[in-house]
């Protein structure tokens, strides 16, 4: 009986150990950088470049993200390093195909980007899927095509008109820029994107009407 007792005990502690181990894997973000209500998380992939997590809270409908998104002649303004965002195609209502071009520090050559907006809203939140379409058009001459790209911002609403801004996201910046300078950059750039997000989308321009009986 004390045998088969200990036997037990050592499978429950195995079986233990690995959801343990499961769990941590599965919230093994490392926070990079807090500061000016931005937090930064990271985790790595077997890739070499970094996934992240963004964070932070504006005082702001969570809509109007869509309408910050919406505005392509706008990102350069906000999105850091951003050239330009040309549509191209409407696909449909909740759906973009664009082209992002970045400009680079010499001597990296600027960058640019095709993916698919996707949005799905309700009343209180926001999501924009963003997945790469790196072959939709052939590649321009004087950028690399980043790759695999992929991304989730989330808007959701809190108390007293705030909300909760949350981006999920990586992929891979083309050419044969080493993964520790790609991994940098990325979280400068998510940092300052975020600093420049708080102080453009509590615009009223940006500030959209919802009513309930409109949204589903």
């Amino acid at each position: 009986m004390q045998r088969k007792a200990t036997k037990t005990t050592i499978i429950i502690a195995v079986l233990s150990g690995f959801f343990l181990s499961f769990a941590s894997r599965a919230n093994d973000w490392e926070l990079e950088k807090q500061q000016n209500a931005v937090s930064i998380y990271s985790k790595s992939t077997d890739s070499g470049y970094k996934e992240i997590k963004v964070t932070t809270t504006v005082e702001s409908n969570p809509h109007a993200l869509i309408a910050l998104f919406n505005d392509v002649s706008f990102s350069s303004q906000w999105i850091h390093n951003c050239i330009e965002v040309e549509t191209l195609q409407e696909v449909s209502p909740s759906q973009r195909l664009v082209n992002t071009f970045f400009e680079a520090p010499w001597p990296v050559k600027d960058r640019d980007m095709v993916t698919l907006s996707t949005i799905t809203t309700s009343k209180l939140a926001v999501q924009i899927e963003i997945s790469d379409r790196s072959d939709a058009i052939p590649q321009h001459d004087k950028f690399v095509r980043m790759q695999n790209m992929h991304g989730l911002w989330e808007a959701v609403s809190l108390e007293e008109g705030k909300s909760e801004i949350t981006y999920t996201g990586g992929g891979n910046p083309g050419g044969n820029l080493p993964t520790f300078i790609a991994n940098k950059e990325l979280i400068t750039s998510m940092f300052n994107t975020f600093q420049n997000l708080r102080k453009v989308i509590v615009l009223e321009q940006f500030q959209p009407l919802v009513s309930s009986a409109s949204v589903e």
